[in-house]
């Protein structure tokens, strides 16, 4: 509502019509407090114009996920508290004409029709193979089995069939009725046979008189609250059937009786061909379309699981009955503007003045709401801005331009001018009796006794606080101002007010709270000058503040322009409440009274009563469970489709799933049901896998995760109201992403090993490459080694050969010149002659070495056997020769040159020393061991002393050199040489 800041004697205000849906009020809760009252009743009405498929429903069931199913002459609708899904022959239902419904194992839905019977799964329907057999009344008991009345008979529903069950011995009983009972027993009335409960596989008889027999039992119900009471319903009114006997109670209902259920508080509900009865100890209330339901037939009562009752109508739908902690008063009860303006005691014991722009009410318990005549031919005087009771008993009445008028306990008189056109805004009353005025003049006072009125401001004013004896608080268009003795007002310096609409105040304690009109609520200690700020943001409903008061439990009540909310004290924290506790309405300035237990908070929809000692209900937390899981793209190979997605359904969720990666797109769609509040329900989710902390509450029902990497991951999601309360269960759906080739470990290990070739291969070509550049340079080393060792021998076999043949002549020429009798110079001619001789044989073996033809292991073989024959030729010593060798083998120059004068050297030894008759030379290569030996059958000679010698020595040296084994062994037999060379372990023993 808007404030009463208006210009001018019109009050604007604003109404917004927000709900199709039926909203009255709860009068039960407040039996002791407001028992009686004449108020309309809070319902919920869903119809077709909200999704339901017909509007003659006749039964009502729950199944396992607290969905609500229901039955109607035009099919079958399912609830999740905020949409309806509807089922008809179109999807598989049998006939559309359903009667009946049961919830069964396995979250099966059981449907009987003018067709027979029919199961829904989840997602197809079976129809059992009998039709054209009208199905009534359908149960279920606490084992999930399912039976049902067909003919007047029971039936009990088998897997794809149905059982005859019989209750009596009667081959032709005749069953009315069935229902179950707290426990979950199966209970029947059989025509003329009484009534029966099941019960450890056998039929038990309640005993009863013969008057119960002609009976015909429309419903039944075993009483929680009493125990061995039956109440029995029929076409004459409503029986109990308790000890034996049978009495009909309750004869102010005249109409047939069709269900009945009891609710949590054990009261008595009673479905009629007009409306539906509430009964309690205390009283009986019909519920019809005089106070908010409806005169239609009521064909089905039913008690969730969250206790709300539904009731099911033959043509205006189904009703839920709000459990809510306060009632309403409007235009129906006789009040003729539902906008209440203003709220007083009255001079009544227990009387209620209530103020409208229609006019002035005065309501007294369990009378009807009378209408209170002011004595004025103004209009603008049944238009009341506030009602006030001060401390004489006397009501004060505050009109925009009606006057200011007073009753004092007999009558209601004017108290100011009559030519005085004054828009009373608000008043209180100081602890000195003074009456304290805001107008759209200013801030007038007036003294009671002495009638006198003293102006003190001029500004126009909406609200009024006294702060101590001689300080008045005045609520502006611009913030606040203080009023010290009855002189001129001076701003309050506090910044949140600053430019602030003030519409309301309440003192509690050291603070001063300030409702506005655009800041919200603002709680200022006047002792420490700090302030705290409340808003829409802070939790409060609106920013707008209209009223505020503060209960006799320390509540603090705010009316905002979109709700009423509720404070702690303490720390002025806002209670959380659901939307069924908190009516969507625009609360009036300063309409707010506590009177005994209740609190009335007038807005534009009447008056609302919230009781302050509600009987408090045990609360349902919410259930909550998946809908379905799209997965993009589609990895399934469907024929003739071209598709980039694939759902999974409710009833395939219940096993984990394996993906492809390129599948990493998910879309999760999950579904709370909490019927008592469903737009209060919040949902929170994670991805166990991903982050295994809970979201924050949010209102959205789906999810979707991109880009989800490889893993295996668990999707959780739980439903939250916004008092609180966490579903129990959890909703959860699991899958796996299997990640790419490349990421598996058998890829991984592949590419470790096609690294580690590459590696060996990179390495192998690179030492290939250089072996090759080596064996390139080598070979180019060689050829100019070839060149200029052949060039060498060339130059030094012609030019030494030269010089020798040179010396020669030159020595025989001088041999001529001397004397034959000096024998002295002949003696060193002939020394010049042998060392020639010498030099050229060494020269020899010089140009052999280096001629490069002679690098191979037979040549080197030879050119030694060659050698030893020269050697032993002209003397008595045998020399023989033995070489195997299969295949030549190139050699260093190197290997050839050292192995060459190794042996020349063992030759010259046995030649000069050995004194030898027989000397063998032999050879042998096998298996890349080449083995030369050189043996004779001398004198031998000490090798450990001819290791000292220079020859021997140096023949140990040439063999280390080229990496060989020389084995000397001599003794009084002989000698033997033994060089062993492995061509395999040395390469450089080869020429490459």
């Amino acid at each position: 509502m808007t404030a009463i800041f208006t210009l001018g004697l019109n009050r604007v205000f604003l109404t917004t019509v927000l709900y199709k849906r039926i909203l009255f009020t709860f009068w039960f809760l407040f039996a002791c407090s407001i028992e009686g009252f004449a108020q309309r009743y809070n319902f919920e009405q869903y119809d077709i114009e909200d999704g339901l498929t017909q509007s003659q429903v006749t039964a009502i069931a729950q199944d396992g996920k607290r969905r609500l199913w229901m039955t109607t002459l035009g099919g079958v609708s399912c609830f999740n508290g905020k949409q309806f899904t509807n089922y008809t022959k179109v999807n598989g239902l049998s006939s559309n004409f359903a009667l009946a419904i049961a919830a069964g194992k396995q979250n099966r839905v059981y449907i009987g029709s003018s067709w027979g019977l029919s199961r829904y799964n989840g997602h197809s329907f079976y129809n059992f193979n009998y039709n054209k057999n009208w199905i009534g009344k359908m149960i279920s008991d606490k084992s999930g089995n399912v039976f049902y009345l067909r003919g007047d008979r029971l039936f009990k529903v088998t897997e794809n069939n149905e059982q005859l069950i019989r209750v009596t011995d009667d081959q032709k009983e005749t069953i009315s009725a069935i229902n179950t009972d707290s426990s979950g027993r199966l209970w029947a009335a059989v025509f003329r046979n009484g009534i029966y409960y099941f019960e450890n596989g056998k039929w038990h008889a309640i005993p009863s008189h013969d008057d119960l027999k002609d009976l015909w039992i429309t419903d039944l119900l075993a009483d929680r609250g009493e125990k061995n009471k039956i109440w029995l319903l029929s076409e004459k009114g409503v029986f109990i059937l308790q000890n034996g006997i049978t009495s009909r109670i309750h004869p102010e209902i005249p109409f047939r009786c069709n269900a009945i259920a009891q609710d949590a508080k054990d009261a008595i509900w009673i479905g009629t061909n007009s409306g539906a009865y509430y009964i309690t100890p205390a009283q009986i209330t019909h519920f019809n379309s005089k106070n908010g339901f409806t005169d239609n037939v009521v064909n089905e009562i039913f008690r969730d699981i969250e206790n709300n009752i539904w009731l099911g109508t033959d043509g205006s739908g189904l009703f839920r009955f709000n459990n809510n902690s306060y009632v309403t008063f409007d235009e129906t009860q006789g009040i003729n503007s539902r906008i209440v303006m203003a709220l007083a005691r009255g001079p009544k014991p227990g009387s209620i003045w209530m103020g409208s722009y229609g006019g002035l009410y005065e309501y007294v318990q369990n009378q009807k709401i009378k209408n209170l005549v002011i004595p004025s031919e103004d209009e603008d005087s049944y238009r009341i801005n506030f009602l006030y009771n001060d401390k004489r008993q006397n009501i004060w009445i505050g009109t925009p331009g009606g006057g200011l008028w007073m009753h004092d306990g007999k009558s209601i008189k004017r108290v100011d001018d009559l030519n005085d056109h004054i828009a009373y805004n608000s008043i209180i009353e100081d602890s000195r009796g003074i009456i304290w005025l805001s107008t759209n003049m200013g801030v007038i006072t007036y003294d009671p006794v002495t009638k006198e009125r003293i102006r003190i401001t001029g500004q126009f004013g909406g609200s009024l606080l006294e702060m101590g004896r001689d300080s008045i608080i005045s609520g502006t268009q611009d913030g606040a101002w203080l009023i010290s003795n009855q002189q001129k007002a001076i701003p309050m310096n506090i910044k949140a007010l600053n430019g602030s609409s003030i519409l309301c105040m309440l003192r509690d304690k050291d603070n001063i709270l300030f409702g506005t009109a655009d800041y919200g609520l603002i709680i200022w200690n006047h002792k420490t000058g700090k302030t705290k700020s409340l808003n829409s943001k802070s939790g409060l409903a609106a920013d707008h503040i209209y009223s505020l008061l503060k209960d006799r439990r320390g509540t603090i009540w705010v009316g905002t322009g979109r709700g009423i909310n509720r404070l702690n004290s303490s720390d002025y924290s806002v209670i959380n409440t659901n939307s069924e506790d908190s009516p969507l309405v625009e609360c009036n300035q300063n309409a707010i009274l506590q009177y005994n237990n209740n609190v009335w908070i007038g807005t534009t929809k009447g008056v609302v009563v919230f009781g302050l000692d509600p009987s408090a209900e045990k609360k349902i937390n919410p259930y909550i469970f998946i809908n379905s899981v799209s997965v993009f793209p589609n990895h399934k190979k469907l024929k003739n489709t071209d598709t980039s997605g694939f759902s999974y359904k409710e009833h395939e969720l219940n096993r984990a799933f394996v993906l492809p990666y390129s599948h990493n797109h998910i879309n999760i769609s999950f579904t709370g049901i909490h019927l008592a509040s469903p737009n209060d329900l919040l949902y929170q989710y994670r991805l166990i896998g991903l982050d295994n902390k809970y979201s924050q509450p949010g209102s959205s029902s789906s999810m979707s995760f991109t880009s989800i990497p490889p893993g295996k991951y668990t999707f959780q999601a739980r439903a939250v109201t916004r008092d609180g309360l966490i579903s129990l269960n959890t909703a959860s759906f699991s899958f796996e992403i299997l990640p790419p080739y490349y990421q598996t470990n058998i890829f991984r290990l592949l590419m470790v090993v096609l690294i580690i070739l590459v590696i060996m291969l990179a390495v192998y070509i690179i030492l290939t490459l250089n072996e090759r550049k080596r064996k390139l340079r080598l070979k180019i080393k060689l050829e100019e080694q070839f060149k200029i060792r052949k060039q060498t021998a060339e130059d030094f076999h012609d030019d030494l050969g030269n010089k020798l043949t040179r010396i020669t002549v030159l020595s025989e020429v001088l041999s001529s010149m001397i004397d034959q009798n000096d024998t002295e110079k002949r003696n060193i001619l002939k020394k010049i002659s042998a060392n020639v001789d010498e030099l050229y044989t060494g020269t020899k073996d010089i140009l052999w070495s280096l001629n490069p033809k002679n690098d191979t292991l037979i040549q080197l073989l030879d050119h030694i056997r060659e050698f030893g024959t020269e050697m032993f030729n002209d003397t008595a010593i045998v020399f023989k020769s033995d070489i195997d060798i299969s295949k030549d083998t190139k050699l260093s120059l190197d290997v050839s040159r050292n192995m060459l004068m190794i042996f020349k050297e063992s030759i010259n030894n046995v030649l000069k020393h050995s004194k030898a008759k027989n000397v063998s030379y032999q050879a042998k290569l096998n298996n890349e061991v080449l083995r030369v030996t050189l043996e004779d059958d001398g004198n031998g000679f000490d090798t450990e002393h001819g290791k000292n010698g220079h020859g021997v020595n140096n023949m140990y040296v040439r063999a280390k050199r080229i990496n060989a084994d020389l084995n000397i062994s001599s003794g009084p037999r002989g000698t033997a040489v033994c060089l062993i060379v492995k061509f395999s372990t040395p390469a450089h023993f080869k020429n490459v």
